[in-house]
C-alpha cells in the first residue's frame, strides 16, 4: 500500500514540474516570440532565395524607413572594471522589399500542391499577410548578396556577442526582417561620477546606428511602442538591473547630419537612454548606520569625565572606525581622483575622532603637569579646585561641534555645489 502511495506522489511532482515549465516568465504581451509555425515548404523558400539578390548592390536605389524592435533584459555593471553589458533577449529591424512580394509571388503560383493549398488557406483566414513564410541564415545571406547589409552597429561598443546566430525573416506580404537573439553588448563606462556614492544616479546611453548613411531611417515598431507602454505600467521591473533601480528608460530614432566637402550624409540611428539609481539601503546598514553610530559615542566621549578612562575608549572607537574604512575600501567602484559622499563621510569621523583626542591628551596633560594629580587622584581632587578643567570641558564640547558641523559642511559644498 504504501508503494502506491509512493508512485502517486511521484507522479503528482512529475506532472507539477512539467507544467511549471508551461508557464510564461514575462507578463508582457511584446516580449513573446515569434512562432514559425507557418512557414513556407523547403523547396518555395530554397526558390525564393535563389532568386533574391537585395544585397549584391552595395547602395540603396530607394529610401527605406527600418522599424526597429529590441527587448532588453539585463543590465549587469562591472564597476570594478568599468564596464557595463547590455542583455538582449531579441533585436530586429524590417522593412518592406516591394520587389520580394512578386518573387513570393511568382513562386507560389508555380505550386498547386495541397500543402500549399491548406498554407494559403491558413493565411486567408488569418486575414492578415504579416505571417513568416521562410527564415534563413542572416550573415550566410549578406554574404551571398542575397539581402542587404544594412551595417548596424553598436556605437562605442567594446564587444558584442551574440549566442544564436542571427536570422532573416520573410513575410507573406514581402516584409524583410533581420533579428538578433540573445546578445551581449559590453560598453566601457570610465566617465561614470561617482561622487554621490552611494547615492548615486548614472545615465547611460546607448546607439544602435547604421553605417548606410544614404537613404536609410529608422523608426520604431508598433512591436516596440507597446512593449515600452508595457514597462513603463510596471515601472521597467521586467529589467533586471542587480543593485540598481531603473528610473528612467527612453528610446527614440535619432539623426545626425554629416556634411563633407562633396555631398550631405545623415547618420540615422535608435538612440536609447536610461536613468538608473543604485540601491544604497543595503550599504546605509552595513557601513552608514554603524559610522554614523561611532561618530555619535566618539563625541559623547567627551563628556565622560577624564578619570574614567577616556584615551582608551577613544583609541577603541577610532580603530573600530579604521576597520570599517578598510572594509568599506574594497567596494566594487573603483579609485577615483576625487572624493565622493562615503569618503567625505569617514573623513568627517576621523575629524572627529582625532579631534575629541586631541582634547583628551590636552587635559590629560593639564591634569598631570599643571594639576599634578594621577588619573585616580583627580577623583579626590574637590569640585572648586577643577574649575579651569571644567571650563576647559565646556569649550571643547562647543568647539568640537564646531568642528563637526564646518567639516560635513565643507563636504556637502565640495560634492553639490
Amino acid at each position: 500500500m504504501k508503494s502506491i502511495y509512493k508512485f502517486i506522489i511521484l507522479i503528482s511532482v512529475l506532472l507539477i514540474s512539467n507544467n511549471s515549465y508551461s508557464i510564461e516568465v514575462s507578463t508582457l504581451e511584446a516580449e513573446k516570440r515569434l512562432e514559425f509555425s507557418e512557414l513556407f515548404p523547403k523547396r518555395i523558400c530554397d526558390n525564393i532565395y535563389d532568386k533574391s539578390t537585395f544585397g549584391t548592390e552595395k547602395k540603396l536605389k530607394e529610401d527605406v524607413t527600418l522599424k526597429n524592435f529590441f527587448n532588453l533584459k539585463r543590465i549587469n555593471l562591472d564597476e570594478q572594471n568599468s564596464t557595463l553589458s547590455l542583455f538582449l533577449d531579441q533585436r530586429s529591424f524590417y522593412y518592406t522589399e516591394p520587389k520580394l512580394n512578386l518573387i513570393i509571388f511568382n513562386s507560389l503560383s508555380d505550386d498547386f500542391s495541397d500543402e500549399m493549398s491548406a498554407i494559403n488557406k491558413k493565411v486567408i483566414e488569418a486575414k492578415t499577410q504579416k505571417i513568416v513564410v521562410c527564415e534563413y541564415d542572416l550573415n550566410k545571406s549578406i554574404s551571398e548578396g542575397k539581402f542587404f547589409d544594412f551595417q548596424m552597429t553598436y556605437q562605442d561598443s567594446t564587444k558584442v556577442v551574440s549566442n544564436i546566430d542571427p536570422k532573416i525573416l520573410i513575410f507573406y506580404d514581402g516584409t524583410v526582417e533581420y533579428i538578433y537573439y540573445d546578445e551581449v553588448v559590453t560598453y566601457n563606462i570610465s566617465d561614470f561620477n561617482y561622487k554621490k556614492y552611494p547615492f548615486d544616479e548614472q545615465s547611460f546611453k546607448f546607439v544602435v546606428y547604421s553605417k548606410v548613411f544614404e537613404k536609410v531611417s529608422f523608426r520604431a515598431s508598433n512591436k516596440f511602442k507597446i512593449l515600452n507602454d508595457e514597462m513603463r505600467k510596471v515601472n521597467f521591473t521586467n529589467i533586471s538591473s542587480p543593485g540598481w533601480t531603473i528610473n528612467q528608460f527612453i528610446s527614440y530614432p535619432y539623426m545626425e547630419t554629416l556634411v563633407d566637402a562633396y555631398s550631405d550624409y545623415a547618420k540615422h540611428s535608435i538612440t536609447t537612454e536610461f536613468l538608473i539609481q543604485r540601491n544604497s539601503i543595503s550599504f546605509v546598514f552595513k557601513f552608514i548606520m554603524p559610522i554614523v553610530m561611532i561618530i555619535m559615542i566618539t563625541y559623547l566621549t567627551i563628556f565622560l569625565p577624564f578619570e574614567f578612562y577616556r584615551i582608551s575608549v577613544c583609541i577603541t572607537l577610532v580603530l573600530s572606525l579604521v576597520a570599517f574604512n578598510l572594509v568599506a575600501a574594497s567596494s566594487k567602484i573603483p579609485d577615483m581622483p576625487y572624493l565622493n559622499v562615503f569618503d567625505w563621510f569617514i573623513f568627517t569621523a576621523y575629524i572627529n575622532a582625532i579631534s575629541v583626542l586631541i582634547v583628551t591628551f590636552i587635559e590629560s596633560i593639564y591634569v598631570g603637569h599643571f594639576m599634578g594629580y594621577g588619573q585616580k587622584d583627580i577623583l579626590k581632587v574637590p569640585r572648586d579646585e577643577k574649575t579651569g578643567l571644567l571650563k576647559f570641558r565646556k569649550i571643547s564640547w562647543v568647539i568640537l561641534l564646531i568642528i563637526l558641523i564646518i567639516s560635513a559642511l565643507i563636504g556637502y559644498l565640495y560634492i553639490y555645489k
